[in-house]
């Protein structure tokens, strides 16, 4: 596959516009949308600009420069000035024929992804224009999907993106294709997104009630459908590994760090937000002082949390006369390994359901839940946030597992057998 021919939109910033115009011949053949600006030009803009998924950026900006650190700072200056929260991903093509001054950028630029200043490049890569300058820019386009292939960030970048597109597009038109009579969409098409929102939430609704945050519901039923034409549209993307992967040289915290953001990420819903909506998987902080909730081995920085484990089945179908909550604690959690071992330690049994690493509110966390602590509660009572706040919400899977785990802790059997005493 040739990555290149993914690229949709540039953006090329260089002080010399006549240098450029072979490659905005290309990217015009290419049917490429382009957009250039000068570095005067990029100092005086007053609204944002709109994501561009390449920029090509010349080393040097200011010819009156000579001195790379001094070439490296306007190049920052510029991307500060440009890509803004809102910008969105992107990848950076520095012109240079010096390549060891790539390096040099990519060491300045990791400060400033650190910082979180702006939005940093996905990946850098460098191109010769002095060569294309002398002999065209006919190979141009073969040249930048050979570096694409070759730095693995950038080649993982456009497969992804590539897919996420395609499999859009496939979702949005089977969904649109169920409603071919354009008279009739604006009806039949919100009453498809409709049911799909009532069967991924499970709320029960009546007489085509529509509750609060159900688009929410709509959107990510409707993820659902992308999901599938996603895969299927991955197979084949299998060169982002090398023959074999080494260990990057970085300390045991910062690779919990890096998982712990991860987890939290695939585990939980930040979105959840309404307190009057109770939903199996609702994680809740519980600020009653309700003994039956609250579980053992807490630090001073501990929360009381419980989660709200009605069968979706019974919660759907409103075979519920009142809600089963499972009590749990989200607490602090070591970052030295010996001390993570023990602590960790401390929460394996049968009746604990221990989560972790995970990142709460920028603290690395331990999240357990006790199935030994179980109370029913009504809905009035856990729609009042002076007594269960709403935190998150478990993610399926995530809530899934939990509730399989509940359930075979709660209909162990067991055996009672008679036993001398061996005192």
């Amino acid at each position: 596959m040739n990555m290149a021919d993914n690229v949709k939109t540039v953006l090329i910033i260089d002080d010399k516009k006549d240098e450029i115009t072979g490659l905005e011949e290309i990217l015009s053949q290419k049917g490429i949308y382009s957009s250039f600006y000068t570095p005067e030009e990029i100092n005086e803009i007053q609204n944002n600009l709109k994501n561009h998924q390449i920029i090509f950026m010349d080393f040097s900006l200011d010819d009156t420069k000579t001195n790379p650190t001094d070439n490296i700072a306007l190049i920052r200056k510029a991307l500060k000035k440009i890509c803004k929260e809102n910008f969105g991903s992107y990848g950076l093509v520095l012109w240079t024929k010096h390549m060891e001054h790539i390096q040099d950028f990519k060491d300045k630029l990791s400060k400033d992804a650190a910082k979180k200043d702006y939005i940093t490049p996905l990946f850098v890569i460098g191109l010769d224009k002095s060569s294309y300058l002398q002999n065209g820019y006919e190979s141009l386009w073969q040249d930048l999907n050979t570096k694409l292939f070759e730095d693995k960030p950038a080649l993982f970048f456009f497969n992804w993106r590539h897919s996420v597109d395609a499999a859009s597009d496939n979702a949005l038109n089977y969904m649109y294709q169920l409603v071919p009579d354009y008279k009739k969409q604006s009806e039949q098409l919100p009453y498809l997104l409709y049911q799909m929102a009532k069967n991924y939430s499970g709320i029960p609704t009546k007489d085509m009630y529509v509750y609060d945050g159900m688009y929410k519901d709509a959107y990510r039923a409707f993820d659902e459908l992308l999901y599938s034409d996603l895969i299927s549209q991955q197979c084949g993307f299998d060169n982002i590994f090398p023959k074999q992967i080494n260990k990057p040289d970085y300390t045991f915290e910062q690779e919990l760090e890096q998982i712990a953001k991860i987890n939290s990420k695939l585990l939980f819903d930040l979105s959840i937000t309404d307190q009057n909506i109770v939903m199996p998987g609702n994680v809740y902080h519980v600020l009653n002082n309700n003994d039956f909730l609250k579980i053992d081995m807490l630090n001073e920085n501990s929360l009381f949390i419980a989660i709200e484990m009605t069968p979706p089945c019974d919660f759907s179908n409103e075979k519920f006369a009142s809600r089963r909550l499972i009590g749990g604690c989200i607490t602090d959690c070591p970052k030295e390994k010996k001390e993570l071992k023990k602590f960790i330690n401390s929460y394996k049994a049968e009746n604990k359901y221990p989560i972790w690493p995970v990142e709460y509110e920028g603290n690395l966390k331990l999240i357990c839940f006790d199935f030994r602590n179980i109370y029913i509660e009504n809905d009035d009572a856990i729609r009042n946030a002076s007594s269960y706040k709403l935190l998150f919400m478990a993610k399926h899977h995530l809530f899934a597992d939990i509730l399989q785990k509940f359930s075979s802790h709660a209909a162990r059997l067991g055996l009672s057998i008679m036993k001398p005493d061996l005192k």
